[in-house]
């Protein structure tokens, strides 16, 4: 497949990471709804079972690692605090994976919420630094 060419979306395997919080269960949840396979990732491989029973629609739930590695397309969607020593730990099974990263670097005080400064710029720029080149390409 050249550069330009779009995928074809036959068998098409969406990894949540961070599939238990409310926006991993909210993009799990649609995907699914839309005839595609979603595998919920999750630190606690019990907790993502019962996300994606709550869920249904063949909604599989494994450990993050498991859902990489099974995932032909992975979406982080963790808290900022864990992103990128999730994905640098995930390297391996995030290797050559469209890898979609929906993580917002934010902090919280008594006013809301709050933009964090990051040094690379966000949080898909944060993993395409990663010594692993997560998302480069």
């Amino acid at each position: 497949m050249s550069e330009h060419q779009t995928p074809a979306l036959d068998g098409l395997v969406i990894g949540i990471l961070g599939g238990t919080g409310p926006q991993g269960r909210g993009l799990a949840r649609r995907f699914a709804m839309a005839g595609h396979q979603v595998i919920i990732g999750s630190r606690n491989h019990d907790r993502a079972l019962g996300v994606a029973r709550e869920i249904g629609h063949d909604v599989r739930g494994l450990a993050n690692r498991d859902a990489a590695r099974e995932a032909t397309l992975v979406i982080a969607a963790v808290p900022w605090e864990g992103h990128a020593e999730l994905l640098a730990a995930l390297a391996a099974e995030l290797a050559g994976k469209i890898v979609v990263d929906c993580v917002n670097p934010l902090g919280f005080d008594e006013r809301g919420a709050y933009p964090l400064p990051i040094p690379e710029g966000s949080a898909a720029q944060q993993a395409a630094a990663l010594p692993s080149g997560i998302g480069s390409g």
